[in-house]
C-alpha cells in the first residue's frame, strides 16, 4: 500500500502516472473538493481519472453511476476512480458492469510495482513523509525548524547515510580514527557489525554529535520518531518519546485529524494484571493483560460530540482488541457524550496478549481525533463515589 499523502500529492501523484504512460494531462477541481484528471492520446483516446483524495472519502455507488453517465456522455475511452479512502459495495458493483477502474491505495501499489514507477512516488513520499514528521515533532515540543526540510534535499539520501554509518559503526570522522584501524575497548563488536544496545546508544550519539553534517542533524531526530521510543533516550530526548506501558509493551496512538480535530485527546497508558476499582479488583484472564488508557478529551466542535469507548480498539501484532467491559464499573460516564468545549478525563481497559511488545491505540469509528502522549496524566482507573 502506498503511503497516505496530501491530497494535492495524491492527484498529482496520479497525473504523472498518466504522464508516463504517454497522457497529456489536464486538472480540472469540483465543486465538492474531488477532482477530474483529463487524459488525451496521441491515439485519440480519451480518459478521466475522478479523484477522490482524502483519506476520509468513500465512493458511494451514486457516485459511479454519476461518473458513468459522465464519461457516457463525453464518449470517454478509459474511466478509472481512484481514492486514498474507501469505496462502497455498490460503487464496486456498478464499476464491474460497466467497466471502470477502481484505484485505492493498495491498487495503486501494484501499479507502481508491476509498471516500474517507483521513481515517480519517491517524488511524493520521501518529501511528504519528511514533512509530515517534522511537523509531528513540533506537535510534540520538539524544536524542529520547518526549514530543515528545505536544508536536506534528499531525505532518502540523508537516511541512507545515517544507516550506512549505524551498520558500521563509524560514530566518528575519519580524521579522529586511530590510526592502526584498531577497534577502542569500548566497542561492543571488533567486527564492525552492529552490537548490542549499548553500541547502538553510542553510535547514535556519536553522529547525533559530531560526525554528521549540521543540515542532517535533524534527521536524526526525524529517525528517532520514526524508528520508535528506543532511539529516543539515546539522542536524549526523553519526554514524548518515552515507552509506554511499565512491562515492556510500548504504545503509540495513531491521529485521524491534526489541527482540524474534532476531539482533542491527551492520553497515558500502563499495563497490569489486576485492576481495583472502589474496592473490587479485576483480574486479567489468563495469558492476557490489562492495557489501561487514561484520556484528557476535549470537544472542539460547536455541536455535542460521541466520543464513544465501542470505537476504540488497540492494536497488537496485527490483531485488534475492543475495549474489555468491567462488571459493574465503567470509565465512560454519561455513555462518552461531550458538551461544546467539555473537557473531561474517562479511562478504558483492553485485555491483551501478555507477551505482546507494542500496541496502538486508534480510533475505528469517523470522529475526527488528534492524540497527544501526556505523561503527566496518571492512568488509573477511578469512579466517583455517588452522593
Amino acid at each position: 500500500m502506498i503511503p497516505e499523502l496530501e491530497p494535492e500529492d495524491f492527484v498529482a501523484f496520479l497525473a504523472d502516472l498518466w504522464r508516463e504512460r504517454g497522457w497529456e494531462i489536464s486538472v480540472k477541481e469540483r465543486a465538492d473538493e474531488t477532482r477530474f484528471v483529463i487524459g488525451e492520446r496521441g491515439d485519440g483516446k480519451r480518459g478521466v481519472i475522478y479523484a477522490f483524495p482524502t483519506t476520509t472519502a468513500t465512493v458511494t455507488e451514486r457516485h459511479l453511476k454519476q461518473f458513468v453517465a459522465f464519461c457516457r456522455k463525453r464518449s470517454i475511452d478509459v474511466a478509472v476512480v481512484a481514492t486514498q479512502g474507501a469505496f462502497a459495495d455498490g460503487a464496486k458493483k456498478v464499476a464491474a458492469q460497466r467497466s471502470v477502474h477502481l484505484l485505492d491505495r493498495a491498487t495503486l501499489a501494484e501499479t507502481v510495482e508491476e509498471g516500474g514507477f517507483e521513481d515517480v512516488l519517491k517524488q511524493y513520499t520521501e518529501t511528504s513523509g519528511l514533512e509530515a514528521a517534522v511537523e509531528r515533532l513540533q506537535e510534540l515540543g520538539v524544536p524542529v525548524p520547518v526549514s530543515v526540510v528545505d536544508r536536506v534535499p534528499d531525505f532518502g539520501e540523508s537516511l541512507a547515510a545515517i544507516r550506512a554509518k549505524l551498520d558500521r559503526g563509524d560514530g566518528d570522522d575519519s580524521d579522529d580514527a586511530d590510526a592502526s584501524g584498531a577497534q577502542s575497548d569500548s566497542d561492543p563488536d571488533s567486527s564492525g557489525a552492529p552490537g548490542a544496545d549499548a553500541g547502538v546508544t553510542d553510535r547514535i550519539r556519536a553522529l547525533s554529535s559530531r560526525s554528521l553534517p549540521a543540515t542532517v542533524i535533524p534527521i536524526v531526530l526525524v529517525v528517532a520518531f520514526v524508528l520508535g521510543a528506543a532511539l529516543g533516550p539515546a539522542l536524549g530526548l526523553g519526554g514524548p518519546f518515552a515507552s509506554g506501558g511499565d512491562d515492556g509493551l510500548d504504545v503509540s496512538a495513531i491521529s485521524t485529524a491534526s489541527a482540524n480535530a474534532t476531539a482533542d485527546v491527551r492520553w497515558n497508558a500502563k499495563t497490569t494484571q489486576a485492576l481495583t476499582v472502589n474496592g473490587t479488583t479485576y483480574d486479567a484472564p489468563d495469558e492476557q493483560t490489562f492495557l489501561l488508557v487514561r484520556m484528557n478529551v476535549t470537544n472542539r466542535a460547536d455541536t455535542p460530540t460521541q466520543f464513544a469507548q465501542s470505537k476504540l480498539a488497540v492494536e497488537v501484532a496485527g490483531e485488534r482488541y475492543a475495549h474489555q467491559p468491567l462488571d459493574g464499573v465503567t470509565g465512560f460516564p454519561s455513555a462518552g457524550l461531550f458538551e461544546p468545549g467539555e473537557s473531561r478525563e474517562v479511562w478504558t481497559v483492553f485485555s491483551v496478549p501478555a507477551d505482546g511488545e507494542s500496541a496502538t491505540l486508534l480510533m475505528t469509528g469517523e470522529l475526527n481525533v488528534r492524540f497527544t502522549r501526556d505523561t503527566t496524566i496518571t492512568p488509573e482507573a477511578t469512579v466517583p463515589e455517588r452522593e
